[in-house]
């Protein structure tokens, strides 16, 4: 399963459909909140709702996979009852990309496609999940440099 996430793109539709462009067979294109656009102006993009969002969105979105549960949302913590099964936690909010792995949780954050806070020209996450692999890039969005990466 291939994923392509992004986070906090606050109207900018033109990044969006810029990065689709380039990666145009993912297999789950996520938004993790604040694009302040409607589900259709970002399509492909499945988003959460974020606090500056205009449009309604689900404020947490799942999907299983054969290696534990994908959850996305937009504010940076799980409670109890999200946290079962869950493998990969996606979360926006921030605008700092951010990867890590705590109590067997992969914790990742893109950063902001478009306004960054983290010195950064703007960021967004590719995953690949299979059977024997698990890898996570963030990548910044102008050099296309792997800023930080995860390979299980």
């Amino acid at each position: 399963m291939k994923f392509l996430i992004v986070s906090d793109t606050h109207g900018d539709d033109d990044s969006l459909r810029k990065l689709y462009k380039q990666y145009p067979n993912m297999d789950y294109y996520l938004h993790a909140g604040d694009s302040q656009s409607s589900s259709m102006a970002i399509y492909p993009f499945d988003s959460v709702e974020g606090n500056c969002d205009f449009y309604s969105f689900d404020r947490v979105r799942r999907i299983r996979t054969n290696r534990g549960d994908v959850l996305m949302k937009h504010f940076p913590h799980m409670n109890t009852l999200e946290s079962q099964n869950v493998k990969f936690f996606i979360h926006g909010h921030t605008h700092k990309y951010e990867l890590f792995v705590e109590n067997d949780v992969i914790t990742m954050c893109p950063g902001s496609l478009t306004l960054p806070r983290d010195g950064t020209e703007g960021t967004y996450i590719l995953m690949d999940i299979s059977d024997d692999h698990i890898k996570i890039d963030i990548i910044e969005v102008e050099s296309k440099k792997i800023l930080t990466s995860l390979s299980l």
